[in-house]
């Protein structure tokens, strides 16, 4: 997605009356009723990237909009090495300064494991590791406890859940939908937002958690793929 793009969102949010919160807000919300604004929405950043300080991070500013980058501590400063053995392009990721810099301008930043592994696949003194370590150490890195954790690549078992839970308070899955005083903490669902997707995708993401236009484009998608042989 170009910045561009992404301001464009952020500005349709904004002109609609959308304000953005943190997890903090939302967990202030569920545990001690403070209000939320009346149209919240959460933007949640997984991997932080450095292209999200360099170009997202400034248009949130603008519009005045929270969100939660969600850190490798083991790989600041570093790349997306999880990624590129598997092809991928090499993309820089935030370093401890800009985590710093930007958690001073009121971004939140949670845990996203140390070293992005399928937490699933690990024996569970690594999962440990790798969960309640990445908290700790971004902890010592933004000063102050860490309450979100984003489950790497929306991988989880029951296991890890139970982990996640006995560290953080909120943690993030891959599943669409909103969220309610009825969702699993432990589960907060998302939705991805694509670089192809129109304003009226955002406004039906924004409305029911998932687009009804981008799930209607697959399945024509889907009815002219052509027969094959039997």
């Amino acid at each position: 997605m170009t910045p561009e793009q992404f301001e464009r969102q952020v500005r349709w949010l904004a002109r609609r009356g959308y304000t953005g919160i943190r997890p903090s807000d939302w967990l202030a919300w569920c545990r001690e009723g403070k209000p939320l604004p009346e149209k919240p929405v959460l933007f949640t950043f997984d991997d932080a990237y450095a292209d999200t300080a360099e170009h997202a991070l400034p248009v949130l500013r603008r519009y005045g909009f929270g969100a939660v980058v969600f850190v490798m501590t083991a790989q600041l400063g570093g790349t997306n090495a999880w990624d590129e053995g598997e092809g991928a392009a090499t993309l820089r990721l935030m370093t401890a300064d800009q985590v710093r810099e930007w958690a001073a301008q009121g971004i939140e930043f949670g845990a996203h494991s140390r070293t992005h592994p399928d937490p699933t696949q690990l024996p569970r003194v690594l999962v440990s590791e790798e969960v309640a370590g990445s908290g700790d150490e971004l902890a010592r890195l933004w000063g102050t406890r860490v309450i979100s954790f984003a489950y790497p690549c929306g991988v989880f078992d029951d296991e890890v859940r139970q982990t996640v839970k006995g560290t953080f308070d909120l943690a993030f899955s891959c599943e669409e939908g909103l969220n309610t005083l009825r969702t699993d903490p432990q589960v907060l669902r998302r939705t991805m937002v694509l670089p192809d997707d129109s304003l009226i995708d955002l406004a039906g993401q924004v409305r029911f958690g998932w687009s009804p236009l981008r799930r209607l484009r697959l399945r024509l998608s889907r009815a002219k793929r052509p027969a094959l042989p039997t």
